[in-house]
């Protein structure tokens, strides 16, 4: 059951005031006074009063209070309901959601006393969106779950949808990005013959979001140009919400910023900038705004503007009371002064790990405390806190998943009418089964993944452990020239002199080195070449320039700080390698571990 009660339910309040309104006449309690017509014009007044929008929002709440209490003397369920609506509506709009989620519950009693599933439908939504935005993600999650349910059995296919959109987002929130896609997947088979666009492009979008946040940028563009596909004309555009396909393009330019497309990404940011509808946006403006300064920047780190975008969008976030907007500034700001002055780079983390912590944005509180650690020394009650609220995502996620597992089995059951008592039970067995399968599963996930983590420390010690050193011992020639007895011992000798000097001088590093240029460069040929490698090296030529890459820049690495910032991809041309992908495979292929892995763990973050 949903964590939904109040100090007062809804059955004490109306019990009060009847108690409150009866006479005792002869020892019996009076009825209560008929609702007439002029009852009725005296309480709608204040219903319509509590409708103007010139009124202050406290004296519209303070009106719409005292039309529920005539609805509640009158026990008027249809008017009770009505009052209880414009309530909890008002209450939102003030950002009083405690107040908010109090009164929704009383609607959800009334409800649920009545077996009115409109009005329960009605009730969970606002407990949702209400909890959702009190920042009580896993209670949101809760409702959502329990209207899906609801809809499910009401056959209801677009309330099922748009539930599954409202649990992803709450996922995505929460950094469980798999659990995000799995259910926005489910929520598409839901929609996708239907004609609510909204509510599909949304799905398409978290699942874009997820892919994103997961590095799969492919998947991210496809499930993106979904999304925006499915505005192909004016009439579809209008359904789905302007304000929805501009954000839509917003993600384009993330993903594509992320594929390092950074002209196109600027392109896309920049028209959005000049947007009407967006400067009309305060919110939406600035994070237009963020994202353009943030991927100029990316693109070049002396770019003259960024700075000034970045601290501009702060500033629009910040009197616009945009929490989550003024948090994300805040982490840009820390990036970008994070190498150019650490005491401002450190003071905007501090300032995001602080707002975070406000507002309960339990991933952004980990993101900030990530980087107040590599910028402060005394970190102790910071890591205190980074552990608890590990965990308390872990938590969130794990029981999210298994709440919707439970859902999603226990719909399957609905379509199995007319089965015997024993099926009933087979049915409960296998529901406990896969719960305890998926529980298997994600015990089996967590050991490999501290297996791997095991495996990964232990080669990344005999690593440093190793002699990585580029030094060159000279190359004796053994008297049985046994493999290279068709080349003479001049040959030889000026071969492996050469191989000496090459590997001196660092050529290796240039980039697109080939056997067949190399052995024109010695003054030979690449048969002769093939053969002194072979036989000196042990290693075909590939391997042997491809291996004493990723030496240097295993030493290069521990011994330059400012070369382990630079990203896998600079460091992949760097050390003359045509892609950071042959780069991390060969040096996976050599020492066991991926290169961001052994930079990680140099700057001790992992």
């Amino acid at each position: 059951m949903l964590h939904r009660r109040v100090n007062f339910p809804f059955l004490m309040i109306v019990g009060l005031i009847m108690h409150c309104s009866s006479i005792q006449v002869f020892g019996q309690t009076k009825a209560p006074p008929s609702f007439s017509q002029r009852a009725q014009d005296s309480i709608y007044a204040y219903y319509k009063l509590s409708n103007l929008d010139s009124l202050p929002l406290n004296k519209r709440i303070t009106n719409v209070s005292l039309f529920l209490k005539g609805a509640l003397l009158y026990q008027q369920d249809s008017l009770i309901y009505k009052g209880l609506l414009q309530k909890t509506w008002l209450l939102g709009m003030a950002r009083q959601y405690d107040s908010a989620i109090k009164y929704t519950n009383i609607l959800y009693d009334l409800a649920e006393k009545n077996r009115d599933t409109f009005y329960i439908e009605r009730a969970l939504i606002k407990l949702g969106i209400y909890f959702e935005y009190n920042n009580q993600l896993d209670q949101a999650f809760q409702c959502y779950n329990e209207l899906f349910k609801i809809s499910r059995i009401t056959k209801d296919t677009i309330r099922s949808g748009r539930s599954l959109l409202s649990m992803a987002n709450i996922q995505a929130i929460l950094g469980d990005y798999s659990g995000s896609k799995t259910t926005a997947i489910d929520g598409v088979k839901y929609l996708e013959q239907t004609t609510d666009l909204r509510s599909l492009s949304g799905l398409y979008h978290i699942i874009s979001v997820a892919n994103r946040e997961q590095k799969n940028f492919n998947e991210a563009v496809k499930y993106n140009v979904q999304a925006l596909n499915l505005g192909k004309d004016s009439i579809s555009i209008r359904a789905i919400g302007i304000e929805n396909i501009l954000i839509f393009k917003n993600t384009k330019a993330l993903i594509l910023a992320n594929q390092g497309n950074y002209k196109e990404a600027i392109s896309i940011l920049k028209e959005l900038v000049s947007d009407s509808m967006v400067q009309q946006d305060q919110r939406e403006y600035a994070r237009v705004l963020a994202n353009l300064g943030y991927v100029q920047w990316m693109e070049n780190k002396e770019n003259q503007s960024s700075e000034a975008i970045l601290l501009k969008a702060r500033t629009i976030r910040k009197e616009a009371k945009d929490i989550p907007g003024f948090i994300t500034s805040n982490i840009y700001l820390t990036r970008y002064y994070l190498e150019k002055d650490k005491t401002k780079a450190l003071q905007y983390a501090e300032e995001a790990y602080q707002n975070a912590k406000k507002h309960r944005s339990l991933i952004s509180i980990l993101e900030a405390l990530g980087f107040i650690f590599e910028l402060k020394e005394n970190v102790n009650e910071e890591a205190k806190e980074y552990d608890k609220v590990h965990h308390e995502i872990m938590a969130n996620n794990q029981r999210n998943r298994e709440i919707y597992a439970v859902t999603k089995y226990e719909n399957e059951k609905l379509i199995h009418k007319n089965m015997t008592l024993q099926d009933e039970k087979n049915k409960i067995a296998r529901q406990t089964l896969v719960i305890s399968i998926l529980l298997l599963l994600s015990l089996g996930g967590v050991v490999y993944y501290y297996y791997r983590q095991y495996l990964y420390k232990k080669r990344f010690l005999q690593l440093l452990d190793a002699n990585t050193g580029l030094d060159i011992p000279p190359v004796e020639i053994p008297k049985e020239r046994v493999g290279v007895a068709a080349i003479s011992t001049e040959a030889l000798e000026h071969l492996l002199a050469q191989l000496q000097q090459f590997e001196a001088r660092q050529g290796y590093l240039a980039p697109h080195v080939n056997a067949k240029d190399l052995a024109k460069s010695f003054g030979s040929n690449s048969s002769y070449l093939s053969i002194v490698v072979n036989t000196y090296k042990q290693k075909s030529i590939n391997q042997y320039i491809n291996d004493l890459r990723i030496d240097f820049a295993i030493e290069k690495l521990q011994c330059d700080p400012i070369f382990r910032k630079y990203t896998i991809k600079a460091i992949s041309k760097d050390i003359g390698f045509n892609s950071p992908e042959v780069f991390a495979k060969k040096f996976y292929k050599k020492t066991g571990i991926y290169p961001s892995y052994f930079i990680k763990r140099l700057e001790g973050e992992v």
